[in-house]
């Protein structure tokens, strides 16, 4: 069988995956572009924004049923395990050394990844790889290594200039970066071929690259959301947040926030950090503010939370390991912008179904089989349900919280809000 050939195998993995992240993790997923992928069997180097780890290639892994897609990944991925560095391996990753991670003498194992993935793009592959060489930390686009332009201009080399190699803009979007149950957004932009490059790259190779990385980036700024200005990033998204509407889908909740940053250009800030730092002082979220809770309402909540206690008491098995456990390795290794990535990863491959199987096994054993096979069937879902009840939890202890507040200074909090509206 070829490599790039669908098997049932990859199938039913890829099929698993969806399942999981798209009808369990995720609570929406968005793929828009799609049209612009170009067919099988053409090729291909898709370069995307990278905010959040493994789930920014899964968004394009489950974008099309009809591709196998091939990624370029940390290296120190396939470190986790010997068998999870198999299995990456044989779902189509392969290792990029970088200097901070590796060290300087890992750097020329590069040749081997670039050789690859140049051959793999000339036999007509779909190749994934992050120009920035390492995932943000915010709603911004950092520096683009020009590696990927090389990587592709180099292939169509060893082919003489006869093979069309296009570069493919792509853009991701997350309603939160962190936990379960955020929405996620892919688009796919306008592929660029290299073909009316050949001839300057022959002659300028670097003027050729800086070209086409330029009309690259500029699409995938246009995709995503970008706030360039970092020095005011903390109130911007912010600002963002208190203004677009919660359950509006994300593709619209992104329009909006393109268009709220490109009209804060050059605007004074002042009143939203005050407004910010005195939400902080007395420990009130926005939302109250945007829709202050009506007496009967929180009221409801606060009877639904304590109606749904025996549920919730249920799901923390497997709600507690399906998330400590990923924390606690996240954690380790210090970078939240993981910790999404690792809680779909390892309770997809490992805590899920290891907590099913003991659930049947000991529902099966000591009550009754087909009760286990039912209780094991439902787990993912209590996860879910979990997840909710905590965040109703959550407003509840927020509305409460609220109406404790002195009558002074909730109203000197609605007047300030008033003003980053006229904003």
């Amino acid at each position: 069988m070829k490599k790039d050939q669908l098997g049932w195998g990859y199938r039913l993995t890829k099929a698993y995956f969806r399942w999981a992240s798209c009808g369990i993790f995720l609570r929406h997923y968005y793929r828009l572009g799609t049209e612009n992928i170009p067919a099988p069997g053409t090729p291909t180097l898709v370069a995307m924004n990278h905010q959040n780890a493994f789930l920014d290639a899964l968004g394009v892994l489950l974008s099309k049923d009809d591709r196998r897609w091939h990624f370029i990944a940390r290296a120190d991925a396939f470190d986790i395990h010997p068998l999870f560095g198999k299995f990456i391996l044989w779902a189509g990753v392969l290792p990029a050394f970088r200097l901070q991670y590796q060290g300087e003498e890992a750097l020329a194992n590069n040749d081997e990844t670039f050789r690859l993935t140049e051959e793999g793009l000339l036999s007509g592959q779909s190749v994934l790889i992050f120009p920035e060489a390492g995932h943000q930390d915010k709603h911004w686009l950092g520096t683009f290594s020009y590696g990927y332009t090389r990587m592709a201009f180099q292939a169509a080399e060893k082919a003489n200039f006869e093979k069309e190699i296009f570069i493919l803009p792509a853009a991701n979007h997350y309603s939160e970066y962190i936990g379960p149950q955020q929405s996620m957004l892919v688009n796919f932009g306008t592929p660029v071929s290299l073909q009316p490059y050949y001839e300057l790259y022959k002659t300028k190779p670097r003027t050729a690259q800086r070209e086409v990385n330029k009309l690259v980036r500029s699409q995938i700024e246009e995709m995503m959301l970008d706030i360039r200005d970092l020095e005011h990033y903390k109130d911007i998204d912010f600002l963002r947040n208190c203004l677009h509407e919660e359950e509006a889908p994300l593709p619209e909740q992104l329009q909006f926030d393109q268009e709220l940053v490109r009209s804060l250009g050059g605007k004074d800030l002042t009143p939203v950090t005050e407004y910010r730092e005195a939400l902080e002082a007395a420990g009130l979220e926005d939302r109250v503010f945007k829709e202050a809770p009506f007496g009967f309402l929180s009221a409801l909540r606060a009877l639904t939370l304590v109606a749904a206690a025996p549920v919730a008491l249920l799901a923390l098995w497997p709600s507690v390991p399906a998330w400590f456990i990923p924390k606690h390795f996240s954690d380790k290794l210090g970078d939240v912008m993981l910790q999404a990535s690792i809680c779909l990863a390892a309770n997809t491959l490992l805590i899920m179904p290891f907590a099913a199987l003991v659930t049947f096994l000991l529902v099966g054993i000591f009550v009754n089989w087909w009760l286990g096979l039912a209780y094991a069937a439902i787990l993912p879902f209590l996860c879910i349900f979990e997840c909710h009840y905590v965040k109703l939890y959550k407003t509840v202890k927020a509305d409460f919280r609220y109406y404790r507040t002195p009558k002074a200074v909730r109203a000197k909090l609605t007047e300030m809000r008033r003003k980053i509206e006229s904003l």
